[in-house]
């Protein structure tokens, strides 16, 4: 099992890599205000009753990066998608404008 929290450049190299997919767990309103990473796969509203059965018709043996707003979120799904035995999942340390401020874009619909 490979769980790991990644800084930007370490998230950006694997966002890029093939076969993985970018979850986005903000609510539909965070993401307006702080906008996105451009190839996110997944939006997943984690405060909504669909979170848990969505995130559960996953592939576990698949590759998956995780960020949020603030990164709190993360750091407890990472514990949960671990414990339901997903086998690679890493998240973005910090928080979206960290990702910014560390240079790379974010877009916005």
């Amino acid at each position: 099992m490979s769980i790991r929290r990644l800084h930007s450049k370490q998230f950006s190299d694997e966002v890029f890599k093939k076969d993985t997919i970018l979850i986005d767990i903000r609510t539909p309103e965070e993401k307006k205000i702080y906008w996105y990473i451009k190839w996110t796969d997944l939006f997943f509203d984690i405060y909504s009753k669909k979170f848990v059965p969505q995130l559960l018709t996953l592939d576990r043996n698949k590759k998956y990066l995780i960020y949020c707003w603030h990164w709190n979120r993360t750091q407890y799904l990472l514990e949960y998608m671990s414990m339901n035995w997903f086998t690679d999942v890493s998240d973005l340390v910090w928080w979206i404008e960290y990702w910014e401020y560390c240079g790379f874009k974010l877009i916005k619909d």
